[in-house]
């Protein structure tokens, strides 16, 4: 064989193993990056939930809350328009019986308790008309922790959010949703939002825009869906929602207002705690008490729904359900939830926490938080 002719092979065998080693640094570099991130976090960006072993996760939780300040969320006297919201932190404790049963399956024998601890402004200057940052949900998606602007439509990733993390917080805008099929001019009032199979669901409050009890327009029945690459569509959530209603008995011109969506891949079903649900038409003033405490679980297509009554029936009519997580550990049968309260003739905001099993068990009761703020979302501050 002629020198040229060994060359010539030489380089090609080269260039075939070059090509393999990117092909192969191509296809492991995400899951690399999403495990240096935090020991806690895991990617959930994958498909099918991970094997977690219950008996080693912790029994105390850092939990953090965020606020939707709504018109207050506007900072007064500055130069440049300005909008903040307040990052609440807390701890969530769980307490078990000590039985090597109760630490592994069984938490519907514990019982829970929070102990709030400090909380944190932070801010942005983007809004829409004036108005921005009322911020109404948190989730993890792909490692990040994320919440959702109800007025302009964006989605933020958050930093700097831990304990003792001493460098101040901060959001970065990741993405801009439109309301309805994503082709109008206003931004998507979210409401919600959670991972299913990899994909970031973000919704609203599922009842139709109404004037004078006419029907304007349906865009708050969409929901949007961001994919695991940032690609964005839109799904069409009426008869969905209208299932939800026809189950409570509130079919139009009732209706059901959704702040707290949650999907469960134990369950492979989704988890829907109302805000507000009414057999009449919907009014401003009325509708700020017309909490609930019910919960509706339905099937991956909305064919099949129970609905399940939370604690002893007395509910607090002007609290309603404004986001929710199921506990770590407790293989989704475990709930800590938001209910939120709001007077807007009186200019008045209130939230709670409490703590109860899928069967509709209190484990823990509604707990008033720090001072009078409307905290709507609620997460783990490690995405286990």
């Amino acid at each position: 064989m002629r020198w040229f002719d060994r060359t010539t092979i030489r380089y090609a065998l080269l260039a075939l193993l070059g090509l393999a080693l990117f092909l192969s640094v191509a296809t492991t570099a995400p899951a690399a990056f999403t495990a240096t991130s935090s020991h806690f976090r895991r990617p959930s960006y994958t498909v099918s939930p991970p094997v977690i072993d219950y008996k080693h996760l912790p029994t105390t939780f850092e939990i953090g809350m965020v606020a939707d300040l709504d018109k207050k969320s506007r900072v007064k006297g500055e130069a440049k328009p300005k909008f903040e919201s307040i990052f609440q932190r807390a701890i969530l404790k769980r307490h078990m019986d000590g039985s090597e049963t109760s630490r592994s399956t069984d938490e519907l024998a514990a019982s829970y308790s929070v102990t709030f601890r400090e909380s944190e402004t932070f801010s942005t200057t983007l809004n829409e008309a004036g108005r921005g940052f009322e911020l109404s949900e948190l989730a993890w998606f792909q490692g990040h922790l994320h919440s959702f602007d109800d007025r302009t439509g964006i989605i933020y990733r958050l930093e700097h959010f831990t304990f003792n993390d001493p460098a101040p917080m901060a959001a970065v805008p990741t993405h801009i949703i439109m309301e309805g099929n994503g082709a109008t001019d206003k931004g998507q009032k979210h409401e919600w939002a959670t991972v299913k199979n990899g994909e970031l669901f973000v919704g609203s409050i599922g009842k139709e825009f109404t004037s004078d009890g006419a029907v304007v327009h349906e865009n708050n029945m969409w929901v949007a869906v961001v994919g695991l690459h940032g690609a964005v569509r839109h799904e069409d959530w009426t008869s969905r929602f209208a299932k939800v209603r026809a189950k409570l008995g509130c079919a139009y011109p009732g209706y059901v207002i959704h702040e707290a969506i949650e999907w469960s891949a134990v369950h492979q079903k989704w988890f829907l705690l109302p805000r507000r649900v009414s057999t009449e038409p919907y009014d401003d003033v009325a509708d700020e008490k017309r909490g609930a405490n019910v919960m509706v679980i339905a099937s991956e297509d909305f064919e099949e729904l129970s609905v399940v009554y939370i604690g002893d029936g007395v509910v607090a009519k002007e609290r309603g359900f404004s986001s929710f997580k199921f506990v770590p550990g407790t293989k989704d049968s475990v709930i800590i939830a938001l209910k939120s309260t709001e007077n807007d003739a009186l200019q008045l905001q209130g939230a709670y926490v409490t703590v109860f099993d899928v069967k509709g068990t209190v484990l823990m009761p509604e707990t008033p938080l720090p001072g009078q703020f409307k905290f709507e979302g609620l997460a783990f501050l490690y995405d286990y």
